[in-house]
């Protein structure tokens, strides 16, 4: 089958991991403990072909998205809402300036919450001017998009409001990584993932994002970072435990990295992609609901991030790989590998980094990697990520891949 044209399965190389390995039977075991939101749906239609890929929507000319992700919670760390205001108008012109039509602000449960309850506030402090609010009205004014970047598992600590049952949160939904699982060491800091199989955790989520899209509705869509958990280590907190033993009959510590618990580790975070759609077509048509991940969707699954089949399943406006990489000849191969899986079924943009957190390029090697992506039909250029660009480079895309 020639993997350019199908929309109903992805590639299957000898070695590729199954689409949906457990059965239907087991399926429906799992359903009433995992997904208590009580509804089958997210699991039985990714089984269907996809109906016709809803359009990508873009109102800028060519179609294409230009886009940079950014954190503004990084550099806007005053309380003082007149200073924030002038910060936010020039950045906002830095990026207009520079051809891009589209700002994807990183934002943190931590944050939409300190918007609402000044508890926070002292951890981030330009919520009590709602900087991202300010950045979305900067952003009406000078005509340019915003998508509200959102993590919903990754990135937390333990003072993450989803695990404080002041804010309505339970530490019981952190996700359990093998190694704290093996010594039974509770960290008081670091890195901490939520695990979405716990549904009143989705639900936490859900009324978050609920809350917030409605204060910014002026925001075109919303893009997904990552669903899924930052490694294959997790999860093996008591649920998932419970709930492998019972499909089972084996201790999941022992079979972390199995097919079956990768089947398991992809549930709870296809319910919350799921979830999070119904409530956008009923509460915000209008909103665009975009996910990135990597290139590679047969890596991704071993954390949970099943983006090949949502993506099939028509659960998505658009898919951004990350293409991260250092040389042209591994940018083509990599974004052709998530093309080709995804085909008509989804649109794929193309995320390319200029620093990140384990290499680096010049302005000159995003440009032909930018090209490139043009070249094997991306949809869209995402870039990453927006401080590290200098004014020069800034220039030079104005000058040459953003002219038009």
């Amino acid at each position: 089958m020639d993997c350019r044209v199908r929309e109903c399965t992805l590639n299957t190389r000898k070695g590729d991991l199954p689409m949906i390995s457990i059965s239907r039977r087991r399926l429906m075991q799992m359903v009433p403990a995992v997904l208590a939101a009580g509804t089958t749906q997210p699991l039985l239609e990714a089984q269907q072909p996809p109906t016709a890929a809803m359009p990508l929507g873009l109102t800028h000319a060519g179609g294409e998205d230009r886009g940079v992700w950014i954190h503004p919670e990084r550099y806007l760390t005053t309380r003082d809402g007149r200073e924030g205001r002038a910060q936010v108008r020039t950045m906002v012109s830095r990026y207009v300036d520079a051809g891009f039509n589209l700002l994807l602000p990183w934002t943190v449960s931590g944050y939409l919450v300190a918007v609402e309850d000044p508890r926070l506030q002292q951890a981030h402090p330009s919520a009590s001017w709602d900087a991202l609010g300010v950045l979305l009205e900067e952003a009406q004014t000078q005509k340019i998009n915003v998508d509200i970047w959102y993590s919903y598992t990754e990135y937390r600590g333990p003072k993450s409001p989803e695990f404080d049952p002041a804010f309505g949160g339970d530490p019981e939904w952190r996700a359990i990584h093998s190694e704290k699982f093996k010594s039974g060491k509770d960290e008081a800091d670091g890195a901490w993932n939520l695990c979405p199989s716990h549904a009143p955790a989705r639900r936490w989520q859900l009324d978050l994002l609920g809350r917030a899209l409605k204060r910014y509705s002026s925001a075109r869509g919303v893009q997904i970072e990552e669903p899924g958990y930052d490694t294959g280590e997790y999860c093996l907190c008591a649920l998932c435990r419970n709930l492998f033993q019972q499909l089972h009959g084996l201790p999941l510590e022992q079979h972390l990295q199995s097919q079956q618990a990768q089947d398991l580790k992809t549930i709870g975070n296809s319910a919350f992609v799921w979830e999070l759609r119904e409530f956008l077509r009923n509460q915000h048509p209008q909103m665009l609901y975009t996910i990135n991940g990597g290139a590679d969707w047969r890596r991704d699954r071993r954390r949970g991030r099943d983006w090949g089949r949502w993506a099939l399943s028509g659960w998505m406006d658009a898919f951004i790989p990350q293409v991260y990489e250092e040389n042209v000849e591994a940018f083509r191969r990599n974004l052709q590998r998530t093309i080709d899986d995804l085909g008509r079924a989804c649109p794929v943009q193309a995320g390319i980094a200029l620093a990140w957190s384990e290499g680096k390029n010049d302005i000159g090697m995003v440009i032909r990697q930018m090209d490139a992506a043009r070249e094997l039909g991306a949809k869209g250029i995402l870039l990453f990520h927006g401080v590290a660009f200098s004014d020069a480079d800034l220039t030079q895309l104005r000058k040459g891949p953003f002219r038009i």
